[in-house]
């Protein structure tokens, strides 16, 4: 039965731009070659509209049995319907903030779906529409959204302190919910980012302000690392993977030294040089070279894999919550209310 770590690297081939696609085209016809997994990973990662137009763009669909590409068509086909219903939600949100003046500029994946990077608007899965705004127009940007329909909202039950966004705005009659970020990373590696150039060197690209692609990039891979903890748990999203591949970070010189030179940036592309042949031109070595070869492991060894994302798990979301009880007052009284001292009923 053939392993995670070879649907991965079958996977990385569909994405790849630079794939041997005659010897993909034998892989994928071998007897061997395990559809559900490849499913059940691309799905996970929210790659399964890439992954058929990848094979599209490659005339390898028809290698896949007929009721995996009608899945795959299916799928497409509401993602794209979305996508297009999410961009004019976009278009109008840029609008109505650009004419009350609002600085701000879309990231995420709105911003790369606006950037025009994809060859179909269903390539890329979308879920909130997160925005970056100036921090002191912040307040007003919500209360436009609350006055055009975004008034559903959902807060903590206690006082969050640094946050990066504001409660999540919903309206009935739109698709995707909105974000309103101040901050993009969590505190401690906010100068990672500096906000302020990323919103004066924003670009705008199909109506919508967007960030360069040097912050596309950073951002991308940042947002992954550090709020998604991928940098503790050593992974790789194969979703953004792709955007990093769709952004031609590995055909800009100079902006990938400049990546390079931030080891957290450097440990995700040690990652997909494992994966991705248009990386094959970067070596590591020393402990980068080390988080590659356990990340290749945990592939092959699936139980390993779990004990280990177990651990860390429970260790990330321990001293999260050990942190915020000792720091916020707020946070506190409401776990001693209650959880500790919560009256039962009679």
């Amino acid at each position: 039965m053939p392993s995670l770590k070879s649907t991965f690297l079958r996977i990385a081939e569909i994405l790849s731009f630079e794939s041997n696609d005659s010897q993909l085209r034998q892989s994928l016809s071998s007897p061997e070659m395990d559809w559900d997994n490849l499913v059940r990973v691309g799905s996970s990662h929210l790659i399964l509209p890439a992954i058929y137009n990848r094979l599209q763009a490659k005339q390898l669909l028809d290698t896949l049995p007929k009721e995996l590409i009608e899945y795959l068509e299916e799928i497409n086909s509401l993602n794209l319907k979305r996508n297009k219903q999410i961009f004019k939600e976009v278009q109008f949100i840029c609008q109505l903030l650009t004419k009350h003046q609002i600085n701000h500029v879309f990231v995420k994946g709105t911003a790369l779906l606006a950037s025009g990077v994809y060859k179909s608007l269903s390539e890329r899965m979308i879920g909130d529409i997160d925005i970056l705004v100036q921090e002191n127009q912040i307040e007003q940007a919500f209360k436009l959204l609350q006055e055009e329909g975004y008034n559903k909202y959902y807060t903590f039950s206690y006082q969050v302190k640094n946050h990066r966004h504001f409660p999540r705005q919903v309206s009935d009659g739109k698709l995707a919910a909105v974000e309103l970020h101040t901050e993009l990373l969590q505190f401690q590696h906010r100068k990672l980012i500096n906000l302020d150039e990323m919103l004066q060197t924003k670009q705008l690209v199909n109506g919508i302000s967007i960030p360069n692609n040097y912050y596309l990039n950073l951002h991308t891979i940042l947002s992954w690392q550090i709020n998604d903890h991928a940098y503790f748990y050593n992974r790789l999203s194969l979703k953004n993977s792709y955007d990093s591949l769709v952004l031609g970070l590995n055909k800009d010189e100079k902006l990938l030294n400049s990546l390079l030179s931030i080891n957290i940036c450097a440990a995700y592309i040690s990652l997909n040089t494992a994966l991705f042949k248009e990386y094959d031109q970067i070596k590591f070595v020393g402990s980068l070279k080390f988080k590659q070869k356990k990340y290749l492991y945990t592939l092959s060894h699936q139980r390993y894999a779990r004990l280990d994302y177990t651990l860390k798990y429970a260790y990330v979301n321990t001293k999260e919550r050990v942190v915020t009880f000792a720091t916020n007052k707020s946070y506190r009284s409401h776990i001693l209310k209650n959880k500790f001292f919560k009256r039962k009923k009679t």
